[in-house]
């Protein structure tokens, strides 16, 4: 595949049913990405495309073979503007069906799995993976003002602790990001960030709210008076709810012994 930029798109997208998008970054791309465990670069038609940001590329992105290079932060802290914004793209390059299977790039799938649950005949949700409670989120029955309820939550912070480099780190864009300031957000479960499906609806509803934050991940949400976009997975259920789209709960993604589990979580060079 040749490398594609914004500006020389070709006008004929390339269709396909979905993508399975694997979010990294440039410090894993020799590393992570060496071993990464898809063995083909399509699935029932579902296209393995690596997100990697690139903070000083000349163009909003770019597509060199399957890698997606987006002109965005390359930081744990920007995941979610990195996320969106390649989604955005992607959208751009392909015709898509379906949706997008979000995953993390330290996995290893059960191949076998992941087709049968990439067939078109699979029923998917618009906002589908594995909780940490085992719960779904129903808009219908949690009332907006839930995401009202708010958690101090340091895991970034404690992240920067062990990950102080990255502050140097020009692709990162920190240098002047105090993040204990950014610690309060809703109280609010989802899917768990390794590996979750978003249709195409989801797809939109991302976009155009990220959009109208200028994709800005320290945004203060006046209405929860909160951070709610530091913690990608956080801030994608804090997303769909306030814009009325449930999650459904299902063991099968990773991590359990459930029989059509579709990876298990290496968390590899953390």
């Amino acid at each position: 595949m040749e490398s594609i930029t914004n500006v020389d798109v070709d006008k004929s997208k390339k269709d396909v049913n979905g993508i399975i998008l694997i979010l990294s970054c440039q410090k894993h791309k020799d590393t992570r990405l060496k071993e990464f465990s898809l063995s083909k670069t399509s699935y029932n038609n579902w296209e393995v495309i690596y997100v990697i940001g690139d903070l000083l590329l000349e163009k909003d992105y770019m597509l060199d073979g399957k890698f997606l290079y987006v002109k965005c932060e390359d930081s744990y802290l920007h995941l979610l503007k990195k996320l969106v914004l390649s989604i955005k793209y992607l959208r751009e390059l392909f015709t898509i069906k379906e949706g997008i299977l979000r995953c993390g790039d330290d996995l290893v799938f059960n191949e076998q799995n992941l087709i049968k649950f990439l067939h078109e005949k699979t029923k998917k949700y618009d906002y589908y993976g594995q909780a940490y409670n085992g719960k779904d989120y129903r808009c219908s029955i949690h009332t907006k003002n839930e995401v009202r309820k708010l958690k101090q939550d340091f895991f970034m912070i404690d992240y920067y602790k062990a990950h102080k480099d990255d502050f140097l780190n020009p692709q990162h864009n920190l240098k002047n990001v105090n993040i204990s300031l950014y610690s309060m957000r809703p109280h609010i479960y989802g899917a768990g960030g390794v590996i979750y499906y978003i249709s195409n609806k989801a797809c939109e509803t991302l976009i155009r709210h990220m959009e109208s934050i200028h994709y800005n991940i320290l945004h203060y949400d006046r209405f929860t008076k909160s951070y709610p976009y530091t913690i990608e997975d956080c801030a994608v259920s804090f997303i769909m709810y306030i814009n009325g789209i449930d999650f459904i709960h299902n063991w099968c993604f990773y991590d359990t012994p459930h029989r059509e589990t579709i990876a298990r979580h290496t968390n590899k060079f953390k």
